[in-house]
């Protein structure tokens, strides 16, 4: 009794002694009321699983709680009693040693015998249980179309199914277990992804799914989507990640936002999109001492053009014009087709308030050239309009409006022009 009682109050030596024991040995002790299992040694957690910091509350309902506690007080020094099993824990644990300190409190050393007849049997029985179970699973998803992957708290891919492989371009198993997940991550923050993994791997949820993209054994890139869940698979704790393949779900939205967003006959931004790039640069400039311009365009003759030669040419005219518009243009600025005959080019990131008047006239040289079509040279006349920020003003109702007034002015001034807005005008 008093070696036991030493052993309990040097945990260091209780566990040294212990930890490897063939037997399965745990403790359990009576904190604040609770009976909480204080230490299981491997074989204990190997036969049982993780008891450690549990509650017989957690294991079993009230009434078996009460039960086993009352036997748990009755049992004498070296007394083999058997305690019945759970739902969660269906092997039964056997109380051996009860013991009485003042140092520890309550406490309990349980122990199975493991070379036993009925411990045997329980363990035989625990671990067809468990192939039955992996069985059942692996049948499950290796016919289902998701790709679905395991990896450990390695990153190692530990398991694929027959759609993983062909998602990653794989024609066996072999190519992909052992490979980090990392490596068919394309051009992806891993940051953010390792946290998701360590928060289900420590038995945390994590919000999802998330769209990422992935790089196949073949080098071609993929949109997936992710779901992530905690399994175990041969008795490791791995990440289970259900990938779907939303390649052409990606493809048909960009496709979508290109119709909402971009004119179909000219393939340049639309009158939707230059409002919205508009409202952004102005915030842009809030914050910045920068100057941008308005720049826009108006077709003068092009209502007698489609008259003339029909709606086929104009319509291969605007195609002509835009292309003359677009060149010379740099990446930060944005032309966009308003509709009809009316296009707006935003000049933005400007060294002065003169740039804007120059660019408009070298424009205007390039897109009065004669255009030739169907065997026909047709002569155009175009009137550009031009507003300065902040000069003209800060808001886009001031811009817009005061562009449109220089438009106009030019227009006034017969056509085939430049003009910048001037107060008073």
């Amino acid at each position: 009794m008093n070696a036991i009682h030493s052993l309990i109050n040097q945990p260091s030596i209780f566990k040294n002694l212990f930890h490897h024991l063939s037997d399965a040995v745990a403790i359990i002790q009576n904190v604040k009321g609770n009976m909480i299992f204080t230490y299981i040694n491997a074989t204990m957690q190997g036969v049982y699983g993780d008891l450690q910091g549990c509650a017989l509350n957690d294991i079993y309902c009230e009434a078996k709680r009460v039960h086993i506690e009352e036997t748990m007080e009755r049992a004498d020094n070296c007394r083999e009693t058997l305690v019945e099993s759970s739902d969660r824990y269906p092997n039964p644990f056997q109380i051996s040693y009860a013991i009485q300190s003042a140092e520890i409190g309550e406490s309990y050393l349980l122990y199975i015998k493991m070379g036993s007849a009925q411990t045997m049997k329980l363990i035989e029985e625990k671990e067809r249980q468990r192939v039955e179970s992996e069985s059942r699973y692996e049948s499950v998803v290796e016919t289902s179309p998701d790709s679905i992957f395991l990896h450990d708290e390695e990153d190692r891919i530990i398991y694929v199914n027959q759609a993983g492989m062909d998602l990653l371009g794989a024609e066996k198993a072999v190519e992909l277990l052992g490979q980090d997940i990392k490596k068919f991550l394309y051009n992806e923050p891993y940051e953010d992804i390792r946290k998701r993994l360590s928060t289900l791997l420590s038995g945390g949820y994590v919000k999802g799914p998330i769209e990422r993209q992935l790089l196949r054994m073949d080098g071609s890139i993929i949109d997936v989507e992710l779901h992530g869940g905690l399994v175990e698979y041969h008795q490791i704790k791995a990440v289970q990640t259900i990938c779907r393949n939303i390649s052409e779900r990606r493809k048909q939205q960009h496709q979508l936002e290109e119709m909402a967003y971009h004119d179909q006959l000219t393939n340049i931004p639309n009158r939707r999109y230059f409002f919205e790039k508009l409202e952004d640069e102005l915030k842009r400039v809030k914050h910045q001492d920068s100057i941008f311009a308005l720049l826009f365009f108006d077709l003068d003759n092009f209502k007698q053009i489609n008259d003339r030669y029909g709606h086929q040419i104009g319509d291969e005219l605007l195609v002509i014009f835009t292309k003359r518009l677009s060149q010379g243009l740099r990446k930060t600025d944005t032309l966009s087709r308003l509709g009809g005959d009316e296009f707006v080019i935003l000049l933005s990131d400007l060294a002065d308030t003169k740039h804007p008047r120059q660019v408009a006239d070298r424009m205007l040289d390039r897109v009065l050239r004669p255009i030739h079509l169907q065997g026909c040279e047709i002569e155009i006349s175009v009137s550009i309009g031009v507003s300065i920020y902040p000069e003209h003003g800060v808001d886009q109702g001031e811009l817009l409006t005061k562009a449109d007034r220089a438009l106009y002015k030019a227009k006034e001034n017969g056509r085939s022009c430049v003009s910048v807005y001037t107060y008073g005008s």
